[in-house]
């Protein structure tokens, strides 16, 4: 039981240390057969990646690919940036983009009244029955708005219901992270989900190259917890098609 491939890492670009074939090299000795890089959301305060670069970044995968033989996709992590559900991709990014994955995360530009109603009760760790049903809205009407492929980390530092948000999930055919890093989710809201058939993916969210490809948090999960195995989008098989 290996994961297909890694759909969350980063680079240089963004808050990562290592550069785009740092990344392939570490996946592909790792058996990986497709990788993703997906730096920061262009909001992000202290470490965005530049959309400026995203060509840059096309022509070293590019570079990365004949070197490594695997099937290699520009993606990024997008911000929530408004309790509206608005994030920080354009239509026009999505030239270059081939994977959503959406996150929160502090220290993302917005109007005053979003951080006061959203991100501060957030980083100071409010979990109110009023703040979750207002984090959900938000998430929810995101995947209204926008094309999300995968919700990253979520429950890190931003409690959800999900219990509310997976029929959004259901409908919008959204995927769910079982992160390698952190995962916050519980063992009774991982059940849940597989139940009613939303599907998951492992990733590592590595910030180094040498942690590409690190989901044994999420392998072991899937075993404790017997995940059905057909839900697991990376697991033995490609989540993404090239273009």
């Amino acid at each position: 039981m290996l994961p297909f491939g890694d759909y969350h890492t980063h680079t240089i670009y963004s808050h990562g240390k290592g550069d785009i074939i740092d990344n392939a090299r570490v996946a592909k000795a790792k058996g990986l057969f497709q990788l993703a890089i997906t730096d920061h959301g262009f909001d992000h305060q202290l470490y965005n990646v530049d959309r400026a670069k995203l060509p840059e970044m096309k022509e070293k995968i590019k570079s990365a690919e004949k070197e490594t033989g695997l099937e290699i996709f520009l993606g990024i992590e997008a911000n929530f940036v408004s309790l509206d559900g608005t994030i920080d991709v354009l239509p026009s990014d999505m030239e270059y983009l081939e994977l959503i994955n959406l996150g929160f995360h502090r220290f993302v530009k917005g109007k005053f009244s979003d951080k006061l109603k959203m991100f501060y009760p957030n980083i100071l760790h409010v979990k109110t029955k009023s703040q979750i049903e207002k984090n959900t809205d938000m998430v929810m009407r995101a995947l209204d708005k926008n094309k999300v492929d995968v919700l990253v980390h979520l429950n890190y530092g931003f409690q959800v219901d999900i219990k509310r948000l997976v029929p959004s999930l259901i409908s919008h055919n959204t995927v769910v992270e079982i992160n390698g890093r952190k995962n916050c989710l519980t063992d009774r809201e991982l059940l849940y989900l597989a139940e009613h058939g939303v599907k998951m993916i492992l990733n590592s969210d590595a910030h180094l190259a040498e942690n590409v490809g690190e989901v044994n948090t999420g392998l072991n999960l899937v075993e404790r917890l017997n995940l059905p195995h057909e839900l697991i989008v990376n697991l033995d098989k490609n989540f993404l098609k090239k273009k």
